[in-house]
């Protein structure tokens, strides 16, 4: 019987020395040949930076569409957003796109604006438009006409060039000359 109780408590204790030494590693001491039990330690993950997200600027601008005989520019106000200055003018073109109000023609319905690009004081928009955003000489006479004046409101905007699929173009519809650039004015 003592026998059994002097297994059992071996037993015991080697269990009790495996046990604690679990999740441990041992790793050589430094300058000695003796091994020490050190615990491992992951690094703390730091967090990535956020890339800075530019918000949403929001500004009122006056905006140009034709009235429902299409006889003569209808004035607006509307609200337009942006991220970057920059986009401010892309943002403004393209309020004219869409008429809020439907006694009011969008002389800019089926364009799409594949550029829009501030250097030296020239706006230059390059744009594509649909077969049937073509309108007639008084059209594109208002066309050109509403462009100028949405654009025209920004002091920093001194010429406007209007490119057709990357091209200067002598008329956009073939009516109306197309000076390259507009001035101010």
């Amino acid at each position: 019987m003592q026998r059994r109780i002097r297994n059992s408590a071996i037993i015991g204790l080697t269990l009790i020395v495996l046990l604690s030494g679990c999740g441990q590693a041992k790793t050589p001491a430094q300058g000695s040949g003796s091994q020490t039990q050190t615990p491992i330690t992951q690094p703390t993950p730091t967090p990535a930076p956020t890339p800075a997200v530019p918000e949403s600027k929001q500004l009122k601008i006056k905006v140009y569409y034709g009235d429902e005989n299409a006889e003569k520019l209808v004035e607006q106000e509307a609200s337009i957003t942006y991220k970057e200055d920059s986009d401010k003018y892309a943002a403004a073109l393209k309020a004219l796109t869409a008429s809020p109000d439907s006694k009011n023609l969008a002389l800019l319905k089926g364009f799409t604006f594949n550029s829009v690009a501030l250097k030296n004081g020239t706006l230059t928009v390059d744009v594509s438009m649909a077969p049937e955003s073509r309108l007639g000489s008084g059209g594109e006479a208002m066309l050109l006409e509403a462009m100028k004046k949405t654009v025209f409101q920004f002091s920093e905007i001194q010429s406007l060039d209007i490119l057709l699929d990357g091209k200067a173009v002598d008329s956009l519809m073939g009516h109306m000359d197309l000076p390259h650039p507009m001035k101010r004015g």
